[in-house]
């Protein structure tokens, strides 16, 4: 897999080609650069097929970069430092990223991930509903889910609510539309870090733009308005009407 890294740390860059040579040694590392625009310059020159990418550099992010990209078609691994709001954005368009200080393991399942996934069109869907995110306001923001079967492109506002099933998490969609992803609903919970949507119960997190109305009896059932109903846990009812009182 041809690789360049862009980062401008020289240590960093240094580290990364040493893990890689002995933990992933079918990456093959063609080049190398430390800013937005020498990293622009690499990836014309060299093609790549991942690119392993520094979010903060001197002269820019690596946002920046690969915005510069028409039609982006490679695989990124953004290397950085916590922090939330960009690892929000990587998860909301399942970029893949790793944090520093660099985990041997963090690398190896990123790079494993790439070999075994994605395609020249699922890189340029990735990149630029990233790209698109960026932008965007919370309601029109677009989330990239995937199954074994398909990949999905699913915005924000058309989430009705999700459940939890165990290591999975359900999506109900507008128009009867419910798709099954392999993550937890604790993810989708931290990602979908917006006014409209509430944990209801250990199980459910919920669009409140969907809610419908509270059945106080029998502890609470929260009716949302594609007809499904489902219980709010009895220490959330009181944060359940505040939420829905600051709409």
């Amino acid at each position: 897999m041809k690789t360049v890294i862009i980062d401008d740390k020289t240590p960093t860059r240094e580290k990364l080609k040493k893990l890689l040579a002995i933990y992933t040694p079918e990456v093959e590392i063609t080049a190398e650069a430390d800013g937005v625009e020498t990293g622009l310059a690499c990836i014309q020159a060299n093609q790549p097929e991942l690119v392993l990418l520094d979010v903060e550099m001197g002269d820019g992010t690596g946002f920046d970069l690969l915005a510069l990209c028409p039609n982006p078609d490679f695989k990124v691994i953004f290397i950085t430092a916590h922090n939330g709001y960009a690892i929000k954005a990587f998860r909301f368009s399942a970029i893949d990223y790793i944090l520093k200080p660099i985990d041997p393991d963090d690398l190896i399942r990123a790079v494993g991930k790439m070999k075994s996934h994605q395609n020249r069109a699922e890189n340029q869907l990735l990149n630029q509903t990233f790209l698109n995110n960026r932008n965007a306001q919370k309601e029109e923001k677009k989330l990239v889910l995937s199954d074994n079967d398909n990949v999905y492109l699913v915005g924000v506002n058309e989430i009705v609510r999700c459940e939890s099933e165990s290591n999975y998490t359900k999506f109900f969609l507008t128009e009867n539309r419910v798709l099954l992803i392999a993550k937890t609903l604790k993810e989708y919970e931290e990602t979908l870090d917006n006014p409209h949507f509430f944990r209801a119960h250990r199980s459910h997190l919920i669009n409140l733009k969907y809610f419908s109305r509270l059945e106080k009896k029998d502890g609470g059932t929260i009716h949302m308005k594609d007809g499904s109903t489902l219980p709010v846990a009895v220490r959330r009812k009181d944060l359940l009407l505040e939420a829905l009182k600051c709409l």
